[in-house]
């Protein structure tokens, strides 16, 4: 997800370009989200002790619980979200897909190891590589959205280019 350097090569050829601020100076605006990426972050991030956070079901829950507070967050700050969910990627994008696919099968042979050897870290490291949001994880955190008043729209194809 993303473009990897991205950020390094900004500030480096045009340093102006990105300005830091704080959250209050965003009051009253109205903000496009990549729910996606969010989803993605807090599935990796939301955590106690090392596992993702879950139902008494059994059912992770980390990302309702990312969604929500920074929901709140902003809300409390004067900024209205508004959520952007991926839909279907484009067709130019299917060899990346790919590639990930080739890249959660390796994290988890390398987690198979791990797991064997009883190494926490690297148990702990390939966890968080083979995260993948999925659509009920998307479909949770509308639904969440929906309860909480907060709008989203559904991209017809990637969020990041929709929220642009």
């Amino acid at each position: 997800m993303g473009i990897k350097g991205l950020s390094q090569l900004i500030a480096d050829v045009a340093p102006f370009a990105v300005k830091e601020g704080e959250i209050k100076n965003f009051f009253g605006r109205k903000v496009a989200i990549d729910a996606s990426m969010c989803l993605y972050q807090f599935l990796i991030a939301v955590r106690a002790e090392g596992a993702q956070l879950t139902s008494v079901d059994g059912e992770t829950t980390s990302h309702l619980m990312g969604t929500f507070y920074r929901t709140i967050r902003l809300l409390e700050n004067g900024i209205k979200p508004v959520y952007v969910f991926d839909g279907k990627p484009p067709d130019m994008k299917s060899g990346e897909l790919s590639k990930r696919a080739e890249k959660r099968d390796e994290a988890q042979k390398a987690l198979d190891r791990a797991t064997e050897a009883g190494a926490t870290e690297d148990i702990e490291k390939f966890n968080r590589r083979l995260v993948k949001v999925t659509k009920q994880h998307s479909n949770e955190a509308k639904e969440l959205l929906k309860l909480m008043g907060v709008p989203y729209v559904d991209a017809p194809c990637e969020a990041e280019a929709q929220c642009a």
